[in-house]
């Protein structure tokens, strides 16, 4: 990451966290819908980290450190944010849980090769640059190591015109992750496997505190899931959880 842009982020997670993460709180209300991506995200992780070395990119505040300790994970996270990283200091001390917690460059990590079982990451490597992710991922994984992301698509153009009306809540880098960037990496992994979520149950955030809410989102979510098999469709879909499998190392 330049130094620039690893500075930008810095300053905004930090405020960020500093803050409570308030800085969001007007988008966490679409959160709601993402409620079946992020148990296929934490599915994918629970069938691969049983006493595997478990790295975390973008820990923030250590949120999910009691989940992957409980999953017999041993945890490792780091973020650019040192304030970030204090507070899940804290937390883990507080709560007596096992983990490791670090400030460092997601693009290049202070690990050796081979180093970890297990990386996964929510909402991080559309921060960063995907050539210099994929590679240190590849790198820094074992020969038969895994890696989970739950990442934003920047294909759809209603989405994007709420990003465009929203600049100050989000770091003026990131980059929501499009078709070529999904394609890219088959040159540093094996195994690539991609599901897509919230496409059509975007309609049901206006209702999400009314009784119509969950049988509108049962029905829309059937249909998002037959819709987004489909290629041309579901790249319009909000939400991709990446699943990757055995890195090719020594790829640049």
């Amino acid at each position: 990451m330049s130094k620039q842009r690893l500075e930008t982020e810095r300053k905004f997670h930090d405020y960020r966290f500093a803050d409570d993460d308030n800085i969001r709180s007007n988008i966490k209300k679409y959160y709601v819908i993402n409620k079946i991506a992020l148990e296929k995200y934490y599915d994918i992780i629970s069938a691969n980290c049983k006493d595997k070395k478990l790295l975390e990119y973008g820990c923030g505040t250590g949120d999910n450190i009691e989940i992957f300790q409980k999953l017999n994970a041993q945890v490792t996270g780091i973020d650019i944010s040192e304030e970030g990283i204090n507070r899940a200091n804290i937390k883990s001390n507080s709560k007596k849980i096992d983990a490791d917690f670090f400030v460092m460059d997601a693009e290049n990590t202070d690990f050796q090769d081979n180093s970890f079982d297990l990386i996964v990451g929510r909402g991080i490597i559309h921060h960063l640059n995907l050539k210099n992710i994929y590679s240190e991922t590849a790198r820094i994984l074992n020969t038969n190591g895994h890696a989970v992301f739950m990442e934003p698509l920047g294909h759809n153009p209603i989405i994007n015109l709420y990003r465009k009306l929203t600049p100050n809540i989000r770091t003026p880098d990131e980059h929501p992750l499009m078709k070529r960037d999904l394609k890219l990496l088959k040159d540093y992994f094996h195994n690539v496997n991609l599901e897509y979520f919230s496409l059509l149950t975007l309609l049901t955030v206006p209702f999400r505190n009314l009784f119509i809410f969950k049988p509108l989102f049962r029905i829309l979510y059937i249909i998002d899931k037959l819709i987004l098999k489909v290629p041309f469709i579901r790249e319009w879909a909000w939400i991709v959880v990446i699943h990757i499998h055995n890195p090719k190392k020594g790829i640049r």
